[in-house]
């Protein structure tokens, strides 16, 4: 629920983590994360609000678009570098990175939010399921040599090499399937894994080829 600049949410189970890690985020100058301001009277959480647009389901988002959100996705995890909340980890994990969970100013994807399923974990780990919600990959409606490319331009953007993307990627979609509630969301996630196995060479031939940017 908003309530002017603020926006008050349930209190979860996982809650002391999140409101430690936008802490960290906000002393290190992080702004792509809501800011955690504290628990009102009827024991809600009270988070920052972020102006802008919030995409209701996935779509087709723009090549400044994902480079935008993985370079997004680059600064938060280089803002957990030197964070406890790490154990040992390589960073912390948004958990659940997807467009769905993104504020969009003026078309730009500009701060992510809804850290419910933050975690300690790897750059690749966040990065796969990234991609796969971003690109939509799966969608039978767009070729696997753009989804290649695409998933090329953002390891790129992001910083990362793309050797590893589609096995990253069909890990996060493997993960999903086995934590999810859902059926419907289990179906799509395996439905979409098993459309990477299936292009999985077309995928690869478009990563490896020469680029030009």
């Amino acid at each position: 629920m908003r309530i002017g600049d603020t926006v008050r949410r349930p209190i979860k189970e996982h809650a002391t983590f999140v409101h430690e890690l936008l802490q960290h985020f906000e002393s290190r100058g992080f702004a792509g994360a809501p800011r955690f301001v504290g628990i009102d009277s009827a024991g809600r959480e009270i988070l920052s609000f972020i102006p802008g647009a919030v995409p209701p389901e996935l779509g087709t988002f723009s090549d400044n678009q994902l480079t935008a959100a993985a370079q997004l996705l680059r600064r938060l995890h280089d803002a957990t570098l030197d964070s406890p909340l790490r154990d040992g980890h390589e960073v912390v994990c948004h958990g659940d990175a997807s467009p769905c969970n993104c504020v969009f100013v003026e078309g730009i994807p500009t701060a992510f939010i809804d850290f419910d399923a933050a975690h300690p974990g790897t750059r690749l780990e966040d990065l796969g399921y990234a991609a796969w919600l971003w690109i939509d990959i799966g969608n039978d409606d767009i070729s696997a040599e753009l989804q290649g490319t695409r998933i090329s331009d953002f390891f790129r953007s992001y910083g990362l090499d793309s050797a590893r993307a589609i096995d990253a990627i069909t890990l996060a979609q493997t993960a999903l399937y086995g934590r999810t509630d859902s059926p419907g969301v289990r179906e799509w996630a395996n439905n979409c894994r098993a459309w990477v196995e299936l292009n999985r060479h077309a995928l690869t031939a478009a990563l490896t080829a020469p680029t030009s940017k």
